[in-house]
């Protein structure tokens, strides 16, 4: 979880860390409710934090607003529209942009970069069955497309359906096995689901690997603090940051820990 949060398609899908993201105030930072019958969804605060991997910031609101201007008076344009959405997403107005994305889906086509970008602004904004749908449009063409497996996994934690979201994330490790972008959407899952050690163990080595990202090192520190191996978190924190900060950070793992396993963290408030 996510979606790259869970890390979705391209980071998200990618999902960052959720302490991260939660002192951030972001992704994967949605509003959706619950499905008649369905458990809570996760609260705005945890939601946004599994989504955060996805997008770059940018401040640039002037060319943003020449998109929005030059797609006002292109409103056939599929292509113009998508830089619109795009644009509008980079300065995190994501409504905005996610009307624009569906604009451009409907008059060019779900292409797979097309329907990636829809999901993953569908999730920022908050309305998951959206998401959902690009995905599973993505998955019927191409059930081997890793990004949409990742993002489809993410949509399920956020819905707090982590089974069927693990297998999502297990489909795409298998063909894609070193993809720590998965891995680290899987453990977060396995986090939530209450399953620590398997948490840790989605991530060995992650530590060792060059090319594994510092999120994933950070997830892996968060999974072993929640599996009561605080002293190993700080070692695998230590690859990046000083021993003073990297105790401190372990102990604010370890109250976000207790939060996962809370009731609040279990059954948070729909928003």
């Amino acid at each position: 979880m996510g979606a790259d949060n869970l890390h979705n398609s391209k980071r998200m899908t990618s999902i960052s860390m959720l302490p991260r993201c939660l002192a951030l105030a972001v992704m994967l930072v949605l509003t959706a409710c619950a499905a008649h019958d369905r458990p809570a969804a996760l609260s705005p605060a945890a939601q946004r934090s599994l989504l955060e991997a996805m997008g770059e910031d940018s401040n640039d609101v002037a060319t943003l607003d020449s998109l929005r201007e030059a797609a006002r008076r292109a409103p056939d344009d599929a292509a113009l529209q998508q830089r619109y959405g795009l644009a509008a997403e980079r300065v995190k107005l994501y409504p905005e942009a996610l009307a624009a994305l569906d604009r451009a889906v409907a008059l060019g086509g779900g292409e797979p970069d097309r329907l990636l970008a829809q999901g993953r602004i569908a999730l920022e904004a908050g309305d998951v069955p959206a998401a959902t749908r690009a995905y599973g449009r993505i998955l019927d063409a191409d059930p081997g497309n890793i990004d949409a497996l990742n993002g489809l996994g993410v949509t399920e934690d956020l819905e707090r359906h982590h089974t069927q979201a693990q297998t999502h994330y297990d489909a795409a490790l298998r063909l894609a096995p070193r993809d720590w972008r998965v891995r680290s959407n899987l453990a977060l899952s396995l986090l939530m689901a209450g399953r620590a050690d398997d948490a840790a163990a989605a991530l060995t080595g992650a530590e060792q690997d060059p090319a594994a990202p510092r999120r994933a090192r950070h997830d892996l520190a968060l999974a072993l603090v929640a599996a009561g191996k605080r002293e190993q978190a700080i070692a695998v924190l230590r690859v990046d940051i000083p021993a003073a900060e990297a105790a401190a950070l372990a102990d604010e793992f370890a109250g976000f820990a207790r939060w996962l396993a809370s009731p609040e963290g279990a059954r948070p408030a729909v928003h």
